[in-house]
């Protein structure tokens, strides 16, 4: 094990010199791969496991040591159609009350959220250095980091949580205490079918000084729903059972107006997290008057306009936008919950990591999105705070089973054992990262410790390829977002790893646009999830995005792995999972049988392998000595308005 972590130290090392010297072609972000149709939570910070051969024991899918309930023997490896697990009778449990699935009580009581309490300073700004430009602010078409975080700060949601703060200063989201936000207060239905919201008055929207209103709230909702089939607002709604997928025209009926400052939301049956989703970033209410007028016979939801300007509530607002070089905000001195201190933040476009480093060092900047995990011992000894949160983000690396060669099973087997997962924690992330391995995230409630995880074994990674469609291996292409901290070093090591047993993989890199719409195209015209989806990177690691912003396997897994997941495009699918998925819906996050249930699907989709879950990343936050009250959510998103800095 030693000598591998050596290799993946040197091969990374030798890939950062390369391109110091200019490196090769594929060092720049290759061109976007064309498409045919494209119209129509408290974080559990676990380090790595410091003993590799106890992971072995809990993790290995090896017979000679699993138990009879969890292995997976090596006939029935060879044998797709031949596992025990699909004889088992999937539940039918009767859909439960809304009590009942809540545990007791739909949610806790209503809590507003806090002013902040400080004191606003005129001409002080944060600086923050971004790897790369942001695609998109409208927060119902970014799917990436940049976009929405950019979201989080200009735009608020009808809730929120209390923060706590850790030993190391970090601000933590309690997910079991939800605070209102825009709304000032809820009430549930006897069986959690309906919820109404008292929305706070004297709310005004930055640019226009309008007052939100509970027809803003309905709009903004309605044009998640609308504006694009498929884009934006539809999981955010479905997984809460506002309507079914494909059912967004029924928004109007869902959604009622009481009067200016009261709404009802209505769900066609309970489900555990309604107030979480609806504290997502990307779940904004808009300034519906601006956005009406703005409006166009070809563009009725002002998208073009939205992509240069806000129309949000939130402590910051859209000063400037300089592509390629910053985006800077502006204090909302009128704020709600009274005015952030920072007059100013600025998103600074700096690609290089070692600069943001050395900018960071000098105290030129305040945060740096990206810094090489190797230099943070250095950073740390020049002053800089470095701090690391574990949470519920994942690195996969996807394979598209509909189409070859990762329509074969074992070659999709063979490439999982082919990753040197151990290892990467210290080669790559240095110990900022935790190993996970499977579906769930090792942080989110049903994840299954003695689940059948794939473990580096090279000769059981040859054997399978032997045995596939692909015995002499083949030549295959790995696309990655290159602005994203890790996604290089990663594609690395993978590239290296498959070259061992056969497959030659060429690394192409993507810009953060260009990767993100291929990650989403679809083809209009076609009704069906699976034929609609027209994503031509059949091999990807998609970095950012693979954890949920609500921690909960539910919620995961109708965002990732439901044959109509919004985000999972590799094309997966299997019948006794999606059985078992449904039937989980059905019962109590408590109950045993739930509990089951989801440590069914996660040893299934393993042994299917649509993808390599890679890593666990932690989340790290370098920053200045000055800069205090960093925020830890689900979905890793800084908030500005909590960050104080020392003058």
């Amino acid at each position: 094990m030693t000598k591998i972590r050596v290799w993946i130290t040197m091969l990374l090392a030798m890939a950062l010199i390369a391109a110091a010297c200019g490196g090769d072609e594929a060092d720049e972000p290759a061109p976007a791969p064309q498409t045919t149709a494209a119209t129509a939570e408290t974080p559990d910070t676990t380090a790595a496991m410091d003993d590799e051969e106890d992971m072995d024991d809990e993790q290995a899918m090896d017979e000679e040591d699993m138990d009879d309930e969890q292995a997976m023997d090596e006939e029935d490896m060879d044998d797709e159609e031949d596992m025990p697990i699909e004889e088992e009778e999937v539940t039918t449990t009767t859909v439960l009350t809304g009590e009942e699935l809540m545990g007791g009580s739909c949610a806790p009581p209503p809590e507003p959220a806090p002013p902040r309490g400080v004191e606003p300073v005129d001409g002080l700004t944060i600086i923050k250095a971004y790897s790369g430009d942001v695609p998109n602010i409208d927060p119902r078409l970014n799917f990436e980091a940049r976009g929405s975080e950019l979201a989080a700060n200009m735009y608020d949601q009808l809730i929120t949580f209390h923060l706590d703060e850790n030993e190391d200063g970090v601000l933590i989201a309690d997910s079991s205490r939800p605070q209102g936000l825009l709304a000032e207060s809820w009430e549930f239905n006897a069986d959690c079918t309906s919820v109404t919201f008292t929305l706070r008055q004297g709310v005004k929207f930055n640019h226009t000084g309008n007052e939100m209103t509970a027809n803003d709230v309905k709009w903004s909702f309605r044009r998640a729903a609308l504006h694009q089939d498929r884009v934006g607002g539809w999981f955010d709604h479905a997984v809460i059972a506002l309507y079914d997928y494909g059912d967004e025209e029924t928004i109007d009926d869902v959604i009622t107006v009481i009067d200016d400052y009261t709404i009802r939301f209505d769900f066609l049956y309970p489900t555990p997290f309604p107030l979480h989703v609806l504290s997502n970033a990307g779940v904004t209410v808009y300034d519906s008057a601006v956005l009406s007028r703005q409006g166009t016979t070809s563009d009725p939801w002002a998208r073009d306009f939205l992509q240069s300007t806000d129309t949000g509530t939130g402590p910051f607002y859209l000063e400037s936008v300089d592509p390629g070089v910053q985006v800077t905000l502006k204090r909302n001195d009128d704020y709600f919950l009274g005015p952030a201190q920072a007059e100013r933040v600025i998103l600074r476009i700096i690609p290089d990591e070692a600069q943001q480093a050395a900018l960071l060092s000098a105290g030129e900047i305040d945060f740096a999105e990206a810094v090489p995990v190797t230099a943070i011992p250095e950073l740390r000894a020049q002053g800089v705070k470095v701090t690391t949160v574990g949470g519920n983000n994942q690195a996969v690396m996807y394979m598209n089973p509909t189409r070859p060669p990762f329509d074969d099973v074992k070659v999709r087997q063979a490439i999982s054992y082919a990753y040197p997962y151990d290892d990467v924690l210290d080669g790559v992330y240095f110990g900022a990262a935790s190993r996970g391995g499977g579906p769930i995230p090792s942080t989110t409630p049903t994840f299954d410790p003695d689940a059948p995880f794939y473990t580096y074994d090279l000769d059981k990674a040859r054997a399978l390829l032997a045995e596939s469609s692909y015995p002499d291996g083949f030549t295959t292409q790995l696309y990655i977002d290159a602005t994203l901290q890790f996604a290089p070093e990663l594609a690395i090591v993978v590239q290296a790893s498959l070259a061992q047993i056969g497959i030659d993989v060429e690394i192409v890199r993507l810009s953060a646009g260009d990767f993100s719409e291929n990650v989403f195209a679809e083809d209009g015209t076609k009704t069906d999830p699976l034929e609609a989806r027209i994503n031509p990177m059949d091999f990807f690691l998609f970095y950012f995005g693979s954890g949920s912003w609500v921690n909960e396997p539910q919620y995961h897994m109708e965002l990732f792995w439901e044959v109509d997941a919004y985000a999972m495009r590799s094309n997966y699918s299997n019948t006794l999972v999606t059985e078992k998925l449904e039937a989980a819906k059905l019962l109590s996050p408590a109950e045993p049988e739930r509990i089951q249930l989801y440590k069914d699907v996660q040893a299934l989709m393993l042994e299917d392998a649509p993808a390599v879950w890679l890593a666990e990343p932690h989340l790290i936050v370098a920053s200045s000595q000055a800069i205090q009250g960093f925020i830890w959510r689900p979905d890793q998103i800084n908030r500005y308005y909590f960050v104080t800095k020392t003058p």
